[in-house]
């Protein structure tokens, strides 16, 4: 059953979109294989996916198919040819409760009206972890931190605000706010949430800039903070990768205008999609799926990549671990380093080769050293 459970990932990456947009649009050929096996299984998940672009012609979205990516990949396993629907769509019911059984979803309402959605994991009075994720992207892509942490720690994750659930008004979505700090106060909504003594914030990615605006802020609420290939701006006084300084320039044409960002997300999506990862592709390309999503994308992560971090870093005083790689070409090693600087007693480790997304892979080594770091 691995090629289905193959499949059942492949449809869960896509979940959150379509809870948000409503049925989705992949594309087919005629080299689909067990079309019957994956209509099932969509709708054993209630996942609403429709097969009905043209693979082929022109004006194809590259986003789409990027989106798609992993459901071809996993349509390719000969076993599934094999397999009746009504088996496949009971085996995925299985499948996906004996996943959820191991999470618990929740929701943290701001008084702005916008609602949170929380995924956690853990012992609900172990000590609390709090992940700050990148913007838009989902809760999947950290799931692996929940699972390698939630037998001796309660493991929570919240979607950025605007980014789950249905898409309502975007006017409300611009009215409520998505700056640093507004997303800062969500955070500490979260962890306030709990309960908790002193929760530990982790800051993966362009998370890290949140993380650290929280710390400064609620000290008595953050007791430490971890940063993993933190995606910071440091006035200048740390040399960013060419993907940050395009990244950077790219988002702040976007949020001119909902319809420059539906302009500029047509030019980028008409052509193939390169870097995309293999395995969580559907996540990191979330984003980019509709016009709209692409604009609050925007706004949310251009607020973090001018929002100056040195005052917070200086000013934190917790506990502090900075995570990079000599080779990270997406978030330059070079901010972790003067991150470090900038944090009186912060531990700086610097694996010599990975890449960017191994910030979400939870790996053996990762764990360990997060543990000890809690543990000191």
């Amino acid at each position: 059953m691995d090629a289905l459970a193959g499949l059942v990932d492949a449809v869960r990456q896509l979940e959150g979109l379509t809870a948000q947009v409503g049925p989705f649009p992949l594309y087919h050929d005629t080299t689909d294989r067990a079309p019957d096996v994956v209509a099932a299984v969509c709708r054993a998940l209630d996942v609403p996916l429709t097969f009905d672009r043209p693979m082929r012609g022109r004006g194809r979205d590259y986003a789409t198919v990027a989106l798609g990516a992993e459901l071809k990949r996993a349509q390719r396993a000969p076993e599934l040819a094999g397999l009746a629907p009504a088996e496949a769509a009971a085996e995925a019911r299985h499948r996906y409760a004996a996943e959820e059984a191991g999470y618990r979803r929740g929701r943290v309402r701001r008084p702005d009206g916008t609602v949170l959605t929380v995924v956690e994991a853990g012992p609900p009075d172990a000590p609390a972890v709090v992940l700050s994720a990148p913007c838009g992207m989902g809760y999947r892509l950290s799931l692996p931190w929940l699972a390698a942490l939630r037998p001796a720690y309660r493991c929570v994750v919240a979607e950025a605000r605007g980014t789950a659930g249905p898409i309502g008004d975007p006017a409300e979505f611009d009215r409520r706010g998505y700056g640093v700090e507004h997303q800062t106060d969500d955070l500490l909504a979260v962890a306030g949430s709990l309960g908790a003594g002193p929760v530990h914030v982790m800051g993966l990615c362009a998370g890290a800039a949140v993380a650290l605006a929280a710390a400064a802020r609620r000290p008595e609420l953050i007791g430490s903070v971890s940063l993993w290939h933190a995606d910071l701006e440091l006035g200048g006084e740390a040399e960013k990768s060419d993907h940050q300084i395009n990244m950077r320039a790219m988002l702040d044409l976007a949020t001119e205008s909902r319809d420059t960002a539906a302009w500029l997300r047509g030019k980028l999506v008409a052509g193939p999609l390169t870097g995309v990862p293999e395995g969580v592709g559907p996540l990191v390309v979330r984003p980019y799926a509709t016009p709209e999503l692409f604009y609050r994308y925007a706004a949310l992560t251009r607020s973090t990549m001018h929002w100056d971090s040195r005052p917070a870093a200086e000013q934190a005083g917790r506990p502090c671990l900075i995570v990079t790689s000599a080779d990270d070409e997406t978030a330059h090693p070079a901010g972790s380093r003067r991150l470090a600087a900038l944090m009186p007693g912060a531990r700086l480790a610097v694996a010599p080769h990975g890449g960017h997304l191994d910030a979400f892979r939870a790996t053996t080594d990762q764990v360990a050293m997060l543990r000890t770091f809690l543990a000191g």
